[in-house]
């Protein structure tokens, strides 16, 4: 029950490299794939820690066809709580020309 309680959601725009991509410049209807309610856009240590405490249970992440590189990328180490490698299984997957809307879960 306490990890239910814990558990996030995330929305992000990325590029193939993982580089973060402003939401402002995506089409309108990526936008609101984004906007999903409950839906945090956290910095990239925020992320390595939510990933590391294990508590991120949805991941909806616009994937921008370009390369971008640089220190901003969503690559920072982390280490899980138990050494695992947890799963996330993309259920929906939508297009937004050519962008890739998907919705990972655990």
């Amino acid at each position: 029950m306490k990890r239910a309680a814990q558990s996030k959601k995330v929305a992000l725009a990325l590029t193939w490299d993982g580089a973060r991509w402003p939401v402002r410049s995506l089409p309108r209807q990526a936008r609101a794939f984004l906007a999903a309610e409950g839906h945090a856009r956290p910095t990239r240590r925020e992320m390595a820690a939510l990933l590391a405490g294990g508590v991120i249970r949805e991941m909806r992440i616009c994937w921008v066809p370009r390369l971008k590189g640089g220190d901003e990328v969503m690559a920072d180490p982390f280490q899980t709580l138990d050494g695992k490698r947890f799963s996330f299984r993309a259920g929906q997957i939508r297009r937004f020309g050519d962008i890739l809307g998907v919705i990972y879960r655990r």
